[in-house]
């Protein structure tokens, strides 16, 4: 029988913990049926060496503003950029309006409302396929495979849960790669279409299903890469079908 450690036992367990929930992830308001938000969902969160430096020479104002999840913070990360250019666009606007946008509504930021942002798996890592001492001796997990599978067990269905209990407008997953992954805590059990738009030459793949427990759009992730929603075109397009499909 393995041994786990006190940092390992109090890890899982918050996972496992429902009620803890929203303490696993990043901000914004989950919504409820009827003040219903959109939900943002990544893979994980990204932890750059950029991040390293700056936390390690963190100051007071900065680190409230981590701590509320501050919009004015979320503009400096070219992900929440784009973010805030596709639900800018959702709403009807125009990507090159992301910054106004973002400032008005506030999304994600701690106490505001309508929007929601979370990954699939908590641990931070440079890059999804990275998986360093420092995760393995806070999970308990030699390998990256093997943590996945547990959330998968353990994770999932807890976000499953507050999907069902709060029945998001629209639940937005970032990365084709975990296209099952998005439909399974949706509660949908058809794989949608692939829709292509292609900008430039670079075919762009997305996803949208209506059948499940709540709606749900699979994009591209909102970074670089060619196949990525890399520019205000590619975010326009993505946007005019998740419109459609969605009858908006």
């Amino acid at each position: 029988m393995v041994t786990l450690s006190q940092t390992v036992i109090a890890f899982r367990s918050r996972i496992e913990d429902e009620a803890v929930f929203l303490d696993t992830c990043e901000g914004g308001n989950p919504g409820t049926p009827s003040n219903r938000s959109i939900w943002l969902l990544g893979i994980e969160p990204g932890w750059s060496l950029a991040d390293e430096a700056a936390d390690d020479e963190i100051d007071a104002e900065r680190e409230a503003k981590l701590t509320a999840y501050a919009v004015e913070l979320q503009l400096e990360w070219p992900f929440n950029r784009n973010a805030f250019k596709l639900l800018s666009t959702l709403n009807g606007g125009v990507p090159e309006d992301y910054r106004e946008f973002a400032l008005a509504a506030r999304p994600f930021e701690r106490g505001s409302t309508g929007y929601f942002k979370a990954n699939l798996f908590p641990e931070p890592c440079n890059n999804v396929g990275e998986w360093d001492d420092v995760s393995a001796t806070k999970t308990g997990f030699t390998t990256k495979d093997a943590y996945r599978s547990w959330m998968r067990k353990n994770r999932f269905r807890i976000m499953t849960k507050w999907i069902e209990r709060c029945r998001p407008r629209l639940v937005i997953g970032t990365g084709l790669t975990h296209l099952d992954d998005f439909l399974a805590i949706t509660g949908t059990t058809e794989k949608p279409p692939a829709h292509i738009v292609t900008v430039n030459g670079h075919a762009k793949r997305l996803h949208v299903a209506t059948c499940g427990t709540v709606p749900v759009a699979v994009i591209p992730h909102l970074s670089g890469g060619s196949h990525g929603l890399n520019s205000n075109e590619a975010i326009a397009l993505a946007v005019a079908h998740i419109r459609t499909e969605l009858g908006l």
